[in-house]
């Protein structure tokens, strides 16, 4: 499984190392391309003192819209004198690795053996895998938000709280494992009077709060996170209208195709996420991909090209795929994983080197 994962990232590599060059592109700009610029930019400018100001007055787009865990941890490779794209590449291969194990893990506490393995597999030949090994944030994520799973069902309740916490200030959606902890907590309260779990959930959202309330301080006005993230990046709530236009199957621009193909792929995970459902895992996972699942679809502007990355960070929506493979012969089972790493390299390839979105 672990194996299999490094093969996973070799042929990603590789096909990023053949699109840079058929893009005229260098490896370190394919690499930091959109996401990763900002967090470059966070890991050796910090955070802003005062929003920057269009000339409109609205809050342009700004690094206080990415949460440090991930670049703080490339910035100490720096010290060391390492560019922060590869410090990024190796910081995410030790992440999304140990994620899988953590997956795997979290997987075996409500799945049998063979497919908590594959649910490792699956999570990692997703189509925009691509991030866990680009300088994005979701490796970093996907290994605390497992983490604060497997804690919180072996019911070791501060670590699950610390992990959480740690999630919350890694990715925004962090403060959705949160939920999960405290709902875990609220559980095992009423049901055995389990008081200590109150600490863990005391703990779980303070990443999430530190953050959005540290950079408010810093940038001199307490809603700087929330107003960058409604004028710099337009992101605002419309419980999922702005999908009816990007479901269109008339596309006709490259642009339009990259949208009918991202919501053709949430689509594909809000089915997976019922099924997930129906198996009935611990009830704070279900709660999990519900909440999950709103928060990456309900809102338009930017937050819609992210859902997709979003809700792969809520990785039990994947059981059922791995359940489904589980039950397949060996050859066909890793047939279709192979394919499935063949296009998230391609997928990956596509997006960091020739798809034409703004940063």
């Amino acid at each position: 499984m672990l194996v299999f994962h490094l093969a996973t990232r070799l042929v990603i590599i590789v096909a990023l190392l053949i699109a840079a060059a058929i893009s005229e592109r260098t490896f370190p700009e394919v690499v930091l391309r959109w996401d990763g610029q900002w967090f470059e930019r966070v890991a050796t400018e910090g955070y802003p003192a005062d929003l920057p100001i269009g000339l409109d007055g609205k809050v342009e787009s700004n690094t206080t819209a990415f949460f440090p865990v991930f670049p703080l941890l490339v910035k100490g490779l720096m010290t060391l004198g390492m560019p922060f794209w590869l410090g990024s590449m190796i910081i995410n291969l030790a992440a999304s690795s140990a994620a899988v194990l953590l997956i795997v893990l979290v997987g075996s506490q409500y799945l049998d053996r063979h497919a908590a393995q594959l649910l490792g597999c699956v999570w990692t030949t997703f189509p925009l895998s691509s991030v866990l090994t680009t300088a994005y944030s979701e490796a970093v994520f996907g290994v605390v938000a497992a983490a604060s799973l497997l804690f919180m069902l072996r019911r070791n309740w501060v670590l699950a709280g610390v992990a959480a916490a740690l999630a919350g200030a890694t990715r925004p959606t962090g403060i959705v494992f949160a939920g999960a902890v405290g709902l875990a907590a609220l559980i095992a309260i009423a049901q055995r009077r389990e008081w200590r779990s109150a600490i863990g959930a005391a703990i779980a959202p303070l990443g999430f709060l530190g953050t959005v309330l540290g950079t408010g301080l810093y940038a001199g006005r307490w809603d700087a996170w929330a107003v960058t993230e409604r004028d710099g990046w337009h992101l605002k709530l419309n419980f999922g209208a702005g999908w009816l236009k990007w479901l269109d199957l008339s596309a006709s621009t490259p642009v339009g195709y990259v949208h009918l193909v991202t919501a053709t792929i949430v689509v594909v995970l809000l089915i997976l996420t019922i099924i997930a459902i129906a198996l009935r895992p611990p009830v704070p996972i279900i709660a999990l991909m519900v909440v999950g699942a709103f928060v990456a679809c309900a809102y338009d502007g930017v937050g819609m090209n992210a859902a997709p990355r979003n809700m792969m960070s809520m990785f039990p929506i994947f059981a059922p795929v791995a359940i489904l493979l589980a039950r397949c012969p060996a050859g066909v089972r890793w047939t279709v994983l192979g394919i499935g790493a063949v296009v998230s390299a391609v997928v990956g390839a596509a997006v960091f080197a020739f798809v034409p979105l703004p940063p």
